[in-house]
């Protein structure tokens, strides 16, 4: 029977994750990774109350206990965004359902360090409330509306994105759904189905992406020998990522946003445009692990050691 220390809950395919295990082996600290997708295989007892969970996977028995968990990090979305998907049983369904609502459960392990806790997750995931916040701690964030009615606007361009991440399936194949830019004259009135963000295109821009563990901020210039106008995540494999210094007063409002959502782990996206910056959202659960290829900065250490300061 194990008693980790640490516990990562992600799932099979996530590459932060893995580098986060390894740097967990190499200085010898004692962790279990629960993979999400996984979790129908797992034999558990939960108790809430205690907390305590038990369980065994491919034979092998563990035990988080508050007695010697320290710190769990949670690589895992709190909306269900692939539950009720064309073609799925009603047994696949419910078996998502029920393993998601566990997963989220874990919660009751309150007195431990959490990057970050699902319960601060769900709500920091809500991006209007993301811009409300930041609005609110004085930094510029773009013009926004929520709609289903697109129009033109006063702006030279605009931005058409979901207010929640949006991934569609057709057949086999899934989608991500990207922000799309528009110019003025390109819009016209048309009434959907369901809403979105309409926002001020802040063309040209410079993209940054803003990792936050706790107290450190590492922030990485993203750009390209063309000028992306679009969304920069359509070309991620096609960029170049540079360490950038941000201004005392951005660095700061960085760390200020994510303890105000509390979080002590955040990917925020800024962009700086006629050399103002400007918020654009933040993820909770954010990815990092190509930064860390494209630039070899050691993200991955910087996790743990939060992980294993407490």
């Amino acid at each position: 029977m194990k008693f980790p220390k640490v516990l990562l809950i992600s799932n099979r395919f996530d590459f932060s994750t893995d580098f986060i295990a390894v740097e967990l082996a190499n200085q010898g600290i004692d962790f279990i990774r629960i993979n999400r997708d996984e979790l129908k295989d797992y034999t558990i007892d939960f108790d809430p109350i205690k907390p305590e969970l038990k369980a065994t996977y491919n034979g092998y028995s563990f035990t988080i206990s508050t007695e010697y968990l320290k710190s769990i990090y949670y690589r895992a979305p709190t909306f269900l965004r692939d539950i009720f998907q064309e073609g799925l049983s009603e047994e696949e369904q419910l078996i998502r359902t029920q393993w998601s609502a566990f997963v989220r459960s874990l919660c009751v392990f309150e007195n431990v360090k959490w990057l970050n806790n699902p319960t601060e997750i769900y709500k920091a995931e809500i991006k209007p409330y993301q811009l409300f916040i930041a609005n609110k701690l004085g930094i510029k964030i773009p013009k926004t509306i929520v709609s289903n009615v697109t129009r033109n606007s006063d702006f030279e361009f605009q931005a058409i994105k979901s207010i929640d991440t949006a991934i569609v399936s057709s057949g086999e194949n899934e989608g991500f759904v990207y922000t799309e830019i528009y110019k003025k004259e390109e819009l016209e009135e048309v009434k959907y189905t369901s809403p979105f963000f309409l926002q001020q295109g802040l063309v040209p821009k410079i993209d940054i992406r803003v990792t936050v563990v706790e107290n450190d901020v590492v922030a990485i210039k993203i750009t390209s020998d063309k000028k992306i106008n679009e969304d920069w995540r359509r070309y991620k494999d096609n960029l170049t990522y540079s360490i950038f210094e941000l201004p005392k007063e951005v660095h700061d409002f960085c760390i200020n946003y994510t303890k105000k959502l509390n979080l002590k782990f955040g990917a925020i996206d800024l962009i700086i445009y006629k050399n103002d910056y400007y918020f654009i959202e933040i993820n909770p659960t954010g990815e990092w692990s190509w930064l860390q290829k494209n630039t070899g900065y050691n993200f991955d250490k910087l996790i743990v050691k939060s992980l294993n300061n407490v």
